[in-house]
């Protein structure tokens, strides 16, 4: 898991939904000062997330398609520091995973229910010391998306279009350059994205469970079969459903088997009856995410290809991936990769949690984070 959370989707996704972005939703209740101001240590950061959104006119995607307008959300937390010519100089940027938002980084962490591991004090994202913006991706949370009303002729997105809107969501609020720049799973291939598009826009990156790679070999099936599960279900019609077809769960059922591992399904499905009566379950049920809309978040990996552009990078990188995540697995030796073409580039492998793959990263949160600030530490001592 990431260190985001999704418990309040629908619980028929939770399998899938929970790998990119899952960690326990503990409420805290209280009112939003501004900017995102914490006044204490919470476990849970969601209630004192400073929300805004931007609507861009006429904003072109890398098809040609233009889209009117353009609604963006995000939200903040912590206050900026300017310098002597009015320069937002403490500002990080976060970026959530698949069919995720930005307040979800807001989230407790299952493992450390007391404290936050990122914004909490004397954590890497210190709030109190940092200026923290999260988006809500183009086709997520509460950012435009074809389930809007355009459906299929919503313009078709890319990362490349993603990360150009974050832009413009970052000058929006005064922000040109980030300390840096930090994303888990789709999060983390925009955080890729970010350093070959803008190669100048921050100090450092931090990808998490994700590759610079194109999403090919079996990774590509992993998009493109969910795809094609709701495309041949017959009620879709084309995108112009009156009902979310059911075909959605069964997608997301297939995309959840790599989000999790062996061990971890033998645990919660122990038996033949047991597998029998979760896909049942989750077949008939009537929620999951707007067909479209998962549709396009699958999409928007089409052409991505950070890897073949790497040397744009110039600042240090640290990349977290873990063990055993099936959806990018370490055997395929990319981190090392990246590691023997950028001389400022570090890995850290995560092997605790194992059996929760891609969800991993979230149940250790409290373990990695410290290396992250004491790395983020030493760059920042190193410029």
């Amino acid at each position: 898991m990431s260190t985001q959370g999704l418990l309040r989707r629908d619980s028929a996704l939770l399998a899938v939904l929970l790998t990119h972005l899952g960690l326990v939703l503990a409420a805290f209740g209280g009112i939003r000062p501004a900017f995102g101001e914490v006044n204490g240590p919470p476990a849970d950061y969601t209630s004192v997330a400073a929300p805004g959104d931007v609507v861009v006119r006429d904003f072109r995607f890398h098809t040609g398609e233009v889209l009117p307008e353009l609604r963006l959300h995000y939200v903040m937390w912590g206050k900026p520091a300017r310098n002597s010519a009015g320069e937002i100089t403490n500002a990080m940027l976060l970026l959530h995973g698949t069919l995720g938002e930005g307040a979800d980084w807001g989230e407790a962490a299952p493992l450390s229910p007391a404290r936050h591991p990122l914004f909490a004090p004397g954590g890497p994202l210190d709030v109190k010391k940092y200026f923290v913006l999260a988006p809500d991706t183009i086709g997520a949370g509460k950012s435009s998306k074809p389930s809007d009303g355009l459906r299929m002729k919503f313009p078709h997105y890319n990362l490349e279009d993603i990360v150009a809107a974050e832009r413009l969501v970052a000058e929006h609020v005064g922000v040109h350059h980030f300390v840096a720049v930090l994303g888990a799973s789709m999060g983390g291939r925009q955080t890729w994205q970010w350093g070959v598009q803008f190669p100048d826009w921050m100090d450092a990156l931090v990808p998490m469970i994700s590759s610079p790679f194109p999403n090919a070999g079996r990774r590509g099936m992993i998009d493109l079969l969910p795809e094609a599960i709701i495309k041949n279900d017959p009620d879709w019609h084309d995108g112009n459903y009156d009902r979310n077809p059911r075909g959605v769960q069964l997608a997301a059922m297939v995309y959840g088997l790599f989000t999790q591992t062996a061990a971890g399904l033998d645990r919660t499905l122990p038996t033949r009856a047991a597998v029998e009566k979760e896909v049942a379950r989750r077949y008939g049920s009537s929620g999951g995410p707007d067909a479209n809309d998962y549709i396009y978040m699958l999409e928007l990996n089409n052409g991505f290809d950070a890897w073949s552009q790497i040397d744009r990078i110039h600042c240090p990188v640290l990349i977290i991936n873990v063990r055993t995540d099936q959806m990018v697995p370490v055997e395929l030796g990319h981190a090392q990769k990246v590691t023997g073409r950028l001389k400022n580039a570090t890995y850290l492998e995560i092997t605790e949690q194992g059996e929760h793959g891609h969800g991993a990263l979230g149940r250790t949160s409290q373990l990695w984070a410290p290396k992250l600030r004491q790395w983020l530490s030493s760059v920042r001592t190193a410029r």
